[in-house]
């Protein structure tokens, strides 16, 4: 979608993100999108083939979703931690309430939009999908909101910030169950940060235990930050702080590598010579949000490329499989003809051998008597002619139909009419093949996938190269 007049242009990374949601969705609100959402939900129906495509494949088909068009940065840590401090810092513009007392008392989504504008928890849900299980959690709807900013300081247009109430022991009762929602929240982060304060409330337990359940399952997506390091006392003060905080980190966390505080503060809200002698993360902070678009971006060209070979995968096995029952249809339309056929005349042929044998019936005149003419002449010399009954024919048909009183014929008929019969049910059964609507489908799709789809991943691909090599011939 392009900017409108007026926007600030967009950088190559928000682009390529851009436009690779638009090929997972095209948003147009039509039922049959031409999108790789669409098409893997109509290869992931449960038609005749569903069972026969490889599992990785449909499971792939099946658990395809677009992907976002930023990273999600969850904010979490104690009471007073900098959260919305660091939210207002990040964004150049002040979204969130900051003050000593408990200000976020609920969940709030920051991220940027065409103007400022604020959105309750109902159209929140209703606009991020991803969010739906969160609904399942008593009273969090009415104390999520959505923040809009048109801000664009920083990579703020490619990141949304996720800011959490703060953990506290005591008798502070909450709306919701905070735990539970941050937990929930956790599944869908990119970076989880954990803010701690070194002002005391950094090792309250709440958030320790929170801490801890969230790095069993998403340790790799962590990073710790001791914040507002410009009020922590001396240097001796901050060493004690810091060693403490990391020390039970450390006992409660499976770290297979050194757990690293990092320490920062608002560069703003302190003075010269602070900003000169103490260490400020801050800015490594912004780096590895930097960093994490990045590899977004590669991750999401790299899927759209899986994704497309999926799909297409599926497509040629569904088309092969079509092709195959077709051919079975033909050959039991054909059988069909042959084996009808051949009973109705075995039938025949053993109504007619139950009436010769056992209804003295000729029907067919096969075992009939030929009356022979036989001729006499009268003593006055005329001749006279006399018809005589003649001896029956001597047919091999009526031979074998009489043989043996009739019952080795009758054996042999009926073992030919139940062989008959078997042979129908087994060859003329047609299998299940596709519509013609649906083969036109599976061959638009894969035209789309590897004429339009494929040709756009690698435009993509190639922006993202000159972009960072700077050179056009990339």
């Amino acid at each position: 979608m392009p900017p409108k007049k007026g926007d600030p242009e967009q950088t190559v990374c928000e682009k390529i993100l851009v436009e690779a949601s638009r090929i997972y969705d095209a948003r147009d609100g039509e039922e049959d999108s031409k999108d790789l959402k669409s098409y893997a939900e109509f290869l992931s129906r449960q038609d005749a083939f569903y069972k026969h495509i490889p599992k990785d494949l449909m499971e792939r088909a099946i658990n395809l979703r677009p992907p976002r068009d930023r990273i999600t940065c969850l904010l979490i840590g104690n009471h007073s931690a900098g959260k919305s401090s660091f939210t207002n810092w990040y964004v150049g513009e002040k979204i969130q309430n900051e003050s000593v007392a408990i200000e976020t008392a609920g969940i709030t989504i920051v991220r940027r939009g065409r103007s400022r504008t604020t959105w309750k928890g109902p159209q929140t849900m209703s606009a991020f999908p991803h969010l739906e299980n969160m609904t399942k959690i008593d009273g969090v709807v009415d104390f999520l909101t959505t923040e809009f900013s048109t801000s664009v300081e920083k990579n703020f247009p490619l990141v949304e910030f996720i800011d959490t109430p703060g953990l506290t022991d005591g008798t502070l009762k909450y709306p919701f169950d905070v735990d539970q929602v941050i937990y929930e929240l956790a599944e869908h982060a990119t970076m989880i940060m954990v803010f701690l304060d070194p002002i005391g409330k950094a090792l309250v337990s709440r958030c320790m235990n929170v801490v801890e359940r969230l790095a069993f399952k998403h340790a790799a997506k962590m990073s710790y930050y001791l914040t507002k390091f410009d009020t922590a006392g001396d240097e001796v003060d901050r060493t004690n702080v810091v060693s403490q905080i990391v020390q039970e980190l450390q006992g409660r966390m499976r770290a297979t590598h050194a757990l690293k505080l990092h320490t920062m503060f608002l560069p703003e809200r302190a003075t010269e010579e602070v900003n000169r002698v103490l260490p400020n993360k801050i800015n490594e902070l912004c780096q590895n949000i930097q960093r994490e678009i990045d590899s977004r971006v590669q991750d999401v060209l790299d899927n759209l490329s899986k994704d497309c070979q999926a799909l297409s995968a599926i497509v040629d096995e569904k088309v092969k499989r079509n092709k195959n029952c077709v051919n079975h249809n033909r050959y039991a339309s054909v059988w069909y003809a042959v084996l009808s056929f051949l009973f109705i005349v075995t039938l025949s042929v053993l109504a007619y051998w139950a009436l010769l044998n056992y209804g003295d019936t000729d029907v067919g005149g096969f075992c009939s008597s030929v009356p022979e003419p036989a001729a006499q002449r009268l003593p006055d010399g005329e001749l006279v002619q006399e018809v005589s009954e003649g001896k029956a024919r001597a047919s091999l048909y009526c031979s074998l139909l009489r043989l043996g009183g009739g019952i080795p014929a009758g054996i042999a008929l009926l073992l030919v009419a139940v062989g008959t019969a078997v042979l129908w049910f087994q060859k003329t059964k047609k299998v299940e093949q596709l519509s013609g609507a649906e083969k036109q489908k599976l061959e638009d799709i894969q035209k789309h996938i590897n004429g339009t789809i494929i040709k756009q991943h690698k435009l993509l691909k190639k922006k993202l190269t000159e972009d960072v090599l700077e050179d056009k011939l990339a």
